[in-house]
């Protein structure tokens, strides 16, 4: 397999990374998808990316048929949790706050919310900034009487986001700039959109700390915080936030229109040996995890993306998922029982599908069931 240009940068022949169409995959909607395509890494800009060829795009649009959204809750946002505590909150809810305590927003303004879904971010951010004038913008309009009933939204629109009348104060992309082949070009394009000075909120997946972003089919870019400060700096935005704390397993970046030349961005180099080390640590998971899925009573706790990857890589040998998530207890996910920590029966194996960082205190919170608790066994080096 050959990777086209660099679809950022433009640069010629990304390098394909060895290994990787051999996973199975799966869709952003947590839904199992068949194992091939490519993952590439661009040698000038070190953007790690799906090989954007006619398969690429072939998938994407059949996600996208059928995409719905926050299935595994029934429509309700998903979840982030504290890890020592698990205190749960809603993932827009956890931006605002954080929105709010670290960043200038002004009292009133304007807000697009490109890629608005069924509106939590418009909710979430309107409730702390009532005065703010709101519009979402959708390919579809499967959630306009959810978007338009919320408070301060003018209107959904349907369409290209580029072609919103008007400026901005805010525009905001929550998970939206990784599905995007060519982010730069649309990122500049979202510049001219900004009134002088407005801000830009971009939060995607940090495929860094969480390698298994890596194998969401329909995400055409897999980003570090050192290639989104690039993209975003290269698009004439000077960042003036850049996080990987503010929601676990993501990035946040919020940047101000800038008029002045871009600043120069972090240094890329390692890149191609980072995405590689990951790959590896996918195989490692893959190989352990068939392990314990020969014990009788099997799960694996999550019900998203890693937890719906390694189910299909089973062969659906799994008897059951947990979750801590309310929306998901009590639900069915593939088919499987979702089950609280608490009413895993006594002496079941349990994987949990998450970052080393973020399994090893859930899996010392919860040490005193009588589950058997696995977790990731090294970083991805």
């Amino acid at each position: 397999m050959s990777a086209p240009r660099c679809h950022a940068c433009g640069a010629e022949r990304p390098v394909v990374v060895p290994g990787f169409a051999s996973f199975r995959r799966v869709t952003s909607d947590c839904k199992p998808w068949p194992a091939g395509g490519g993952l590439a890494v661009c040698a000038s800009c070190g953007l790690a990316q799906a090989v954007l060829d006619r398969a690429w795009h072939g998938d994407a649009k059949a996600i996208y048929d059928s995409y719905t959204i926050y299935h595994t809750s029934g429509g309700a946002e998903q979840s982030v949790f504290d890890p020592q505590s698990g205190q749960a909150t809603s993932r827009s809810t956890r931006l605002v706050q954080r929105l709010a305590s670290g960043v200038a927003v002004p009292a009133r303004g304007r807000l697009l919310d490109v890629g608005c879904g069924n509106g939590a971010f418009l909710r979430a951010f309107g409730g702390a900034w009532p005065e703010w004038s709101l519009t979402g913008a959708e390919v579809n309009d499967h959630n306009r009487a959810a978007v338009e009933s919320i408070p301060g939204v003018e209107q959904l629109f349907v369409g290209d986001a580029l072609d919103v009348p008007g400026r901005f104060d805010l525009i905001s992309l929550v998970h939206v700039l990784e599905h995007i082949p060519g982010p730069s070009e649309f990122l500049r394009k979202l510049h001219e959109k900004l009134e002088p000075g407005g801000l830009l909120l971009v939060e995607v997946p940090d495929c860094e700390a969480n390698a298994f972003m890596l194998l969401v089919a329909d995400h055409a870019s897999h980003f570090f915080l050192a290639t989104l400060h690039e993209r975003v700096t290269a698009a004439g935005f000077e960042v003036i936030a850049a996080a990987n704390n503010w929601v676990a397993k993501e990035l946040t970046l919020v940047a101000r229109r800038n008029e002045s030349p871009a600043s120069a961005a972090p240094s890329t180099a390692d890149a191609l040996d980072q995405v590689r080390a990951r790959v590896r640590w996918l195989e490692h998971i893959v190989a352990t995890t068939r392990e314990f899925s020969k014990s009788p009573g099997f799960g694996l706790f999550g019900t998203s993306i890693a937890a719906t990857w390694l189910f299909a890589e089973l062969d659906g040998r799994v008897d059951f998922f947990v979750d801590e998530d309310p929306h998901r207890i009590g639900r069915q996910h593939l088919g499987r029982p979702v089950l609280a920590p608490s009413d895993v029966t006594s002496g079941a194996s349990v994987f949990l599908a998450l970052p080393p960082f973020l399994a090893r205190p859930i899996a010392g919170r919860l040490a005193s069931l009588p589950v058997r608790w696995h977790f990731p066994d090294g970083e991805p080096v």
